[in-house]
């Protein structure tokens, strides 16, 4: 059986990995590594619209890793025995001290 271009787009567009992510991404990582004075004279070249857009985005992203990162170090806390609470009172007499 043979899927036409458009089925294989389609099939492409809902796969993590595809191709087409896959290389956003890359420039994604490249746009994070230059310097602040490109990012915003090419940032100035896009429509507001699109730039809020993307900052909305972006801020999900942030929210999500950084749930993801919390959960990763609660886990990690639990497999050597201890607690979030114990961490979490740990840095308030560290605070403190």
């Amino acid at each position: 059986m043979s899927l036409s271009t458009i089925e294989m787009a389609r099939v492409l567009e809902q796969l993590e990995e595809s191709p087409e992510k896959i290389m956003f991404g890359k420039l994604l990582v490249e746009l994070g590594s230059q310097s602040e004075e490109r990012v915003r004279s090419a940032a100035h070249q896009v429509p507001l619209k699109y730039l809020r857009e993307l900052v909305y985005q972006f801020n999900h992203v942030i929210e999500d890793r950084r749930a993801e990162r919390i959960e990763e170090i609660t886990q990690g806390l639990e497999q050597d025995g201890l607690s979030a609470d114990e961490l979490y009172q740990y840095m308030i007499q560290r605070k403190m001290g």
